[in-house]
Parts: C-alpha cells; structure tokens; sequence
C-alpha cells in the first residue's frame, strides 16, 4: 500500500482502525501468523564435510521462491482495514527476500511516514510500554530476511555484481563453492562502467532512500512523547552503508550527490500548508561509535579480540563465534606447535619435519616441542608481544565487533602468514549469521544416509 493511502485517517476517532492482532481477527491471524511461518530459516548455508570426505553442497535462497504479488495483495488487504506496522515490517522482508530495491524503499519511508503521521495511534500501540513495538520495528534488522538478502541483491540491474561478491573477491567473506575464481577487479570496473552508469545511479538512490528513510524511523521512536525507544538496526546500516560506499568508490560523484542534497523549496507565506505527511529534509545519520582502527600490533589484536569477547558475552553469549575468537586471541605470540595442540589435538603428537630422500633427515613432535622453547642464551624470559597498544577499541554493535574481527583477520594475513589466527577468524565470521539449526547441521555433521 502507498504511503498516501497509508496516511489517510481510517476513522476519526480510530485514525489506524483496530489492532486486528489483539482483536484475533481470522483473517489478519490466517495470513500474518502463516507468512511468518513462510519466511526462510536461512538465507545462505555454506555446505558441510561429511565424515567420508565429501562436501554437502551450499544452499542459497532463490527470491523467485517469494511469490511477491500474491504477499503485497495480502498485505494491502489487511493495511486498508489497520495501519500496522508489523505487517509493512513483513512487507519489507518480503520485498528484500524477493530483491526488489525500489520496493524496499518505498515500504521502509512508509514505515516511517505511518510513525510521523501516528506516532501515537500506529499500531501495536504502546501500552505495553512499546515493547511489541519495538520487536516490531526491530525485525528489520533480521539477518536472514533483510540484512544478508541486500548483500546478494545486484548493483548493476543484475546480479553481476553484488556485495557479497565484493566482499568475498576482497577476502572479507570466506568464499562459497561457486565463489572461488571471483576477482575485484572485474566487479569495480563493471560498477564503473559508463553502460552502467544510470543502474548503478538508480540503486545509489535506492539505498540512500533506505538510510534517510531508517534515519526518520530512528528518529520517530526516540522522539515519541509517550514511549521513547531507540530501534536496533546495527546489521542493517552497516550493510546499506557499505553498499553506499562502494558504490560511490566506484562513481565519486554519487558521494557529491548524496553529501549534499537538493536544499528545500522555500514556499510564500501565505501559500497553504503542506499536508502532514510531506517528508521531513534529509536528516543526518544518529551519531555512532566510530569503527574499530586497523590493526597496528600483535598486543592491539588481541586487546581488539578482548573487546569482542566481553560484546558477545554480554550481548550474544551464545554465539559460535565467540569461541573461535577466545580460542584465536589464546594463540596470539604462541609457537606452532601449540597451536597443533590446541587445533588438532589427536595429530600434533604425529607432526614431523621430513627432510626426505636422500638425507633421511627429520625432525618429530617432540623435537619441535624442545625448539618451541629454545630461547638463545641470554635472552631469559620468552619476549613479550610488541608494546604498541595501539588505540583503544570499544565495541558495542554486532557490525563493529565483526568488522573488528576481519581487521585482525587481515593483520595476521600481512603480519603472521603462519598464524592460524586469520583460520580461526574467518571461520568465526562464518558462523555470525548462522540460526541454531544451521550451527548443529554444522558443528554434528549429521553421517550421509542411502
């Protein structure tokens, strides 16, 4: 439904109609309860080793799967008798699933037109002390439904180029089993190119329609009178973000555009007012912490890796990444072969330096042991790490804590090419998007049936 049509009163006593969900309307109960039920578990399973040493394949979801128009219909149907923002949220889920940009932009400004409009009146309404509201709004932060569907949503009109692919080109994403032969390079140059200079200027729009409009939504819940909240939308921006970036890296004149917009027209006194549901001017993004520094030192990844342990231990504490990442910070300035122990326990009594033919020569575990802790004369103590501390990380949001952990990936690729740290890292980053289900497929390879 249009945001025009969203803003249009129902009654004048009940502007939003009824709460169908609190009323456990049929039809409202019939459709919202089993389209959630609809949407996808996951959105990208990379496959498993299985115990004989093959590999199950990945799994991606398709957006022809979603069957838009039937959705949208449905919808509209249920908005036209309430304006609840529970059901634009799952509109918005199934505009990302299906890859329609454009759609999303315009259902996330209507979520923020219903908000300006009703802050009050939108339902559910606050009376619960906004909580419903609040998890309402949040479900646009959801991994599997919006964040991880922009990242394969194509930049060019097509799926040739997409953040995913830009990202796993980089060496920021581990690479699927279609993935492998993908170079930055060509995908830049494509963004570049003048035959796609109007696509690529139609999807810088669209995504900066999706930050303004994320902006106003934002800004409505801290400045309700009665309810104020602060909606989590950590993913989502780091996501739309980097995607507005790379798109203007690519054509420096969109950051112009998007830094500094048209400026309102300025209208005579006594022309009539603007109807209420006029969008408000650009408003510039809530403040956020800055993103973590680039890795200077060994001491300043592993206090970096610290600051990420204590957010997922406070904020996610179930996270599979969050022992990976223990287990990376607790090898830092350890020697190698304590790190066979720690990662291939039942093997590292086995490893060996064999100089072969015709020498003979060789040098087993427990000699590499011995050497491990062969100090030269006088050096006393085993040294400390390199006492740069480098600036102080504070980690607070999902988004930072991961782009922590790909700064100090990337620090012991250049650094420390022999460190399992960079292994242990990229598995993690692996595991941060991942729903319970898809961890237990993942952590018990289930053994392959006839």
């Amino acid at each position: 439904m249009h945001s025009s049509a969203i803003a249009a009163p129902l009654s004048v006593s009940a502007p939003c109609g009824p709460d169908l969900n609190a009323s456990f309307d049929p039809e409202y109960e019939e459709y919202y309860f089993g389209a959630v039920g609809r949407l996808p578990g996951f959105y990208m399973q990379p496959g498993v080793e299985r115990p004989d040493g093959s590999r199950s394949p990945d799994r991606i979801f398709d957006p022809k799967d979603v069957d838009h128009r039937a959705e949208k219909q449905a919808l509209d149907a249920l908005l036209a008798r309430s304006r609840d923002l529970r059901l634009l949220v799952l509109q918005a889920q199934w505009d990302a699933l299906a890859g329609r940009r454009s759609d999303l932009a315009g259902t996330i400004e209507t979520i923020a037109d219903l908000l300006e409009q009703y802050p009050a009146e939108a339902h559910p309404a606050l009376d619960d002390g906004g909580s419903e509201r609040r998890d309402a709004i949040n479900d646009l932060n959801q991994p599997v439904t919006m964040v991880q569907p922009l990242m394969f949503m194509g930049l060019t009109g097509t799926t040739e180029v997409t953040l995913r692919k830009i990202r796993t080109a980089s060496g920021a994403a581990a690479p699927l089993q279609h993935e492998t032969d993908l170079e930055l390079k060509p995908l830049l140059d494509t963004l570049a190119a003048p035959a796609n200079a109007s696509k690529v200027s139609a999807c810088h729009q669209d995504f900066t329609r999706i930050s303004n409009a994320l902006n106003r939504i934002e800004i409505s819940c801290k400045n309700n009178a009665e309810r104020p909240f602060a909606p989590s939308f950590d993913q989502l921006r780091a996501v739309v973000s980097e995607i507005l970036q790379t798109l203007a890296e690519a054509r420096p004149e969109l950051k112009a555009a998007e830094a500094d917009p048209a400026p309102p027209t300025e209208t005579a006194a006594e022309e009539p007012a603007k109807p209420a549901l006029q969008p408000p001017p650009v408003l510039a993004a809530p403040e956020q912490a800055p993103p973590p520094s680039a890795i200077v030192s060994h001491l300043h990844a592993r206090r970096t890796l610290e600051a990420c342990e204590l957010y997922y231990r406070k904020a996610e504490p179930s996270s599979a990444a969050l022992l990976l990442v223990t287990q990376a910070r607790l090898l830092i300035g350890k020697p190698l072969v304590e790190a066979l122990r720690a990662l291939l326990p039942a093997q590292a009594d086995t490893a060996v330096v064999d100089f072969g033919a015709p020498s003979g020569f060789l040098l087993g575990a427990g000699r590499l042991e011995e050497l491990s802790n062969a100090l030269p004369e006088g050096a006393g103590t085993v040294p400390e790490l390199p006492q740069d501390p480098g600036p102080e990380t504070r980690i607070s949001t999902a988004a930072q804590a991961a782009q922590a952990i790909r700064s100090v990936e990337e620090f012991f690729r250049r650094k420390e090419r022999s460190s399992p740290v960079p292994v242990l890292l990229q598995r993690a980053q692996r595991y941060l998007d991942k729903d319970f289900q898809s961890l237990i497929e993942e952590l018990i390879p289930q053994e392959k049936t006839s």
